[in-house]
């Protein structure tokens, strides 16, 4: 099993980027102010693990059937305007080096790839494992090329144009050289890597409900929530005292035991014992109960514990790398209890390496962040005379040290006192119009 981690997302011309990298790291917190550009971002990453699954691009993005819905947009709002296609990148670092992934989607007039390709970084050089060609005129079929480390010219055949090219090859190559077996291995990778990308956005009224207890794989929107805790409390005792102690740490008020009630159908909902006060079912929860409890149960049992929908037949573990996203972090949440969240974040990346991925606005959580977690703070804002959205790390703006120095990255952010002039042409000069503060 190898450590995966995905490092950089390029939205080369997505909604309403051009020529942007998304740098990521084991905590990457996206800030900006409403409008400039964090969603589609996200959504960035979101396409990019889709497609990773090997469903066609319509199904995978357009798709009303399944729990996810169609991407924000459906296929047309990935495309910038003006032109009829979009093209994505991705960077995942494993412990044999880099793997670099950059695809484009053409979407009219017809919804194909129409290039793609993989890439291994070497001690000599970068490797090129697959190299799509000309898309054929007469068919959906696509000509690619790949590595089998013999020399001469590489092998090559045509591919399903509908689907992402890297999804085929470990069904397409035969693996009878060491070349073959390594272009297996690097598909395979990229593609566990992206699989593992999570997007929770927790719905409290959704997870309201009676569910069916074995449905204990907590899926996007948490409303199994109850099922999910339901299955921890019965296969993982110590995981869900953890999980209890997180939530008596959240409340304000004596919270005895969390159980799981059962319907007379067998069906199960949550409930907290908060002895003087009784039995307070789901139905009942805040909404801010519910989302902490979505987020911590999603923490604690990483990728094991989560619906992370079908995946192409892979060599490594299911589970072996997760990216939790989540929109909003602190959302439901009092400032005071900014701080715990973001521990919890910190604690379950440490133990079971997964990555986390959030946006907020919340000066309470940004101040609860360290100085180590600033390198993983990234600003979106938006030109105003291109209409184009930006991405910087935090740490790169000018003036940060300065801002640094004056107080919390809350503070800083409130009063206004981070100057955005990293680039000529941005219009923006103080960090809290980012936000829409004062």
């Amino acid at each position: 099993m190898t450590a995966l981690a995905i490092e950089e997302v390029r939205l080369t011309a997505f909604k309403s980027f051009r020529d942007e990298r998304f740098p990521l790291a084991p905590l990457t917190v996206l800030i900006g102010r409403n409008s400039s550009g964090k969603s589609n971002a996200f959504d960035g990453l979101e396409v990019l693990s889709r497609l990773a699954r090997g469903e066609d691009v319509i199904e995978a993005l357009e798709s009303r059937r399944s729990s996810s819905g169609p991407v924000r947009g459906g296929l047309a709002g990935c495309v910038p305007h003006g032109s009829d296609r979009f093209s994505l990148g991705c960077t995942v670092r494993t412990e044999d080096g880099p793997l670099d992934l950059d695809v484009t989607v053409q979407v009219e007039p017809e919804v194909r790839i129409i290039d793609e390709r993989l890439t291994r970084r070497t001690a000599k050089g970068p490797r090129k494992i697959l190299v799509s060609g000309e898309p054929s005129p007469y068919s959906g079929d696509i000509q690619a090329s790949w590595h089998n480390g013999k020399p001469g010219k590489n092998p090559s055949g045509p591919f399903r144009g509908s689907r992402l090219l890297t999804s085929q090859l470990p069904g397409r190559v035969a693996g009878e050289s060491e070349g073959e077996w390594e272009t297996i291995w690097c598909a395979e990778a990229m593609l566990a890597a992206l699989v593992g990308v999570f997007h929770l956005d927790p719905v409290p009224h959704l997870m309201r409900q009676y569910v069916q207890s074995r449905d204990s794989r907590l899926r996007r929107t948490a409303e199994n929530l109850s099922a999910a805790v339901g299955g921890i409390q019965r296969t993982q005792p110590e995981l869900f005292e953890s999980l209890v102690h997180q939530l008596r740490d959240l409340a304000d008020h004596d919270i005895e035991r969390l159980s799981v009630t059962k319907s007379e159908l067998g069906d199960v909902m949550l409930a907290l014992d908060e002895g003087a006060l009784g039995l307070t079912p789901a139905r009942e929860m805040s909404d801010g109960m519910l989302r902490f409890l979505a987020v911590t149960t999603a923490l604690l049992t990483g990728g094991d514990g989560l619906d992370l929908g079908s995946s192409p037949s892979s060599s490594f573990k299911e589970g072996t790398f997760l990216m939790m996203v989540v929109e909003e972090l602190e959302n439901g949440l009092h400032p005071t209890q900014a701080s715990q969240v973001l521990r919890l974040v910190r604690n379950a990346s440490a133990a079971n390496g997964t990555q986390v991925l959030v946006t907020t606005h919340s000066p309470a959580l940004l101040s609860a962040l360290e100085s180590t977690d600033h390198e993983g703070v990234v600003v979106c804002s938006r030109d105003r005379k291109t209409g184009t959205s930006r991405l910087t790390r935090l740490t790169e703006l000018d003036g940060y040290p300065k801002a640094m120095a004056a107080g919390s990255l809350g503070d800083v952010v409130t009063r206004g006192r981070l100057d955005l002039t990293g680039r000529a042409e941005r219009d923006y000069s103080e960090f809290n119009r980012l936000f829409g503060i004062g």
